[in-house]
């Protein structure tokens, strides 16, 4: 009896430090919050408590420790959907992304038709590029709620990626329809249209979207780059020069473009200015090189125009090019493909003549499968020659020459 009396009178304690505790976060008194909470989970652990301790550690952004909390509720409780959202939202806010889902899965599992329960899931495997899961999830949703323009950008986006492009663009539509401030469905929809060649949509959407963000750089030089594109040149270098007076980036790729826009239109001298700086930045630049020296040219500065026209040809292969030759010349040899062995090897002396030490794999290549060593001896004798004091095999060249006259020499 005496037992009884005792927790009805702890009853209203109890309330009134719960009331307390909520009034507290409400407040935003959150390290005071925190000491109550810890009090009453020394006295008595419980679910309620630790999902307190875990939303006030999210208000303070203290998500590691907010985790910690949530998943010492979860262990008292693992079915309750509530809190395996709220752990699940604390690890994708840190990043954890694939623990995040267990918990998103068990919360829409236990509550099916919570849409928002199921759009977080959605991101979660937006996060982790499972893009046809989420793509099943918002399409899910939309069946059941296809209003919703937060979910329907999502549910585009997933079908963006994962190659559903005609209904990408139709959703990417219906979202700016409803929603004409998204910024970057603009831009994701701009892409769509360029892939199916939508000329005049790109440039009614490009239009929309600057009456809604007027002065956008970003926007100036998404139809820059499309005009740029079409070799519309007149028309793209005015684009970049809006780009520019709305204060967009210096950015080098930009300002080649912009260069190569002012060299068609007929504007050398300002193209010329351009590659300049350009040029201090990266001299070794082929395209840089190969317009400086098409602007010289129909400026009459042949002399300028023919060094960087042979500049520009220097640079315009990859330094590994000819080892990679070299490298098929051996692979084919090891195949006893002589013939195209033999090819691959003069391609690469072709394009590196410094790599003296090809002429002697040449040599003792048409040794291994031409009768006529005529052909051997040539290489090999153009090995010395070549070679000079850097030749590696001289003596076996040598002793090759010798063997190879006194061969023929008795054949005569």
């Amino acid at each position: 009896m005496n037992k009884i009396l005792l927790i009805l009178l702890l009853i209203p304690t109890i309330v009134f430090s719960q009331e307390k505790i909520d009034l507290l976060i409400l407040k935003r008194d959150y390290n005071e919050a925190l000491q109550q909470i810890e009090k009453r989970i020394h006295e008595k652990p419980d679910a309620g408590l630790f999902m307190k301790k875990g939303i006030v550690f999210n208000q303070m952004q203290n998500y590691r420790e907010a985790v910690n909390a949530f998943s010492k509720a979860w262990e008292l409780q693992p079915d309750n959907p509530e809190i395996n959202i709220e752990l699940a939202d604390a690890l994708s806010t840190l990043g954890n992304h694939h623990d995040a889902t267990e918990h998103y899965q068990r919360a829409t599992e236990e509550q099916p038709e919570n849409l928002p329960i199921a759009g977080k899931l959605g991101r979660n495997y937006i996060q982790l590029k499972k893009y046809r899961k989420a793509f099943s999830v918002f399409e899910n949703i939309y069946q059941a709620d296809s209003s919703n323009v937060y979910w329907n950008k999502q549910y585009a986006f997933c079908a963006y990626q994962i190659r559903k492009k005609e209904q990408a663009t139709r959703l990417y539509e219906k979202v700016l329809e409803l929603n004409p401030r998204d910024y970057s469905s603009y831009f994701n929809l701009m892409k769509l249209y360029a892939a199916r060649k939508n000329n005049d949509k790109i440039v009614a959407l490009f239009n929309k979207g600057i009456k809604q963000f007027p002065g956008d750089p970003d926007f100036y030089l998404e139809m820059a780059n499309f005009q740029f594109g079409l070799r519309n040149y007149e028309s793209a270098k005015a684009e970049f020069e809006n780009y520019y007076s709305a204060g967009g980036d210096s950015v080098y790729k930009i300002n080649l473009n912009y260069a190569i826009c002012c060299y068609f239109a007929g504007y050398e001298k300002q193209s010329l200015k351009v590659l300049r700086s350009l040029y201090s930045l990266n001299p070794n630049d082929s395209f840089v090189l190969f317009y400086r020296s098409l602007c010289n040219k129909k400026l009459v500065n042949y002399e300028k125009a023919e060094e960087y026209m042979e500049a520009a040809i220097e640079m315009s292969y990859p330094t590994y090019l000819p080892e990679m030759y070299h490298h098929l010349g051996q692979i084919l040899g090891q195949q006893r493909k002589f013939k195209e062995s033999i090819e691959a090897l003069k391609k690469t002396y072709e394009l590196n003549p410094s790599a003296h030490e090809v002429l002697f794999e040449i040599a003792t290549t048409y040794e291994e499968f031409n009768s006529n060593k005529t052909l051997a001896l040539n290489y090999y004798q153009i090995y010395l020659k070549e070679g000079g004091e850097e030749a590696k095999n001289v003596t076996y060249a040598l002793n090759r020459i010798e063997r190879i006259k006194e061969d023929m020499f008795f054949e005569d």
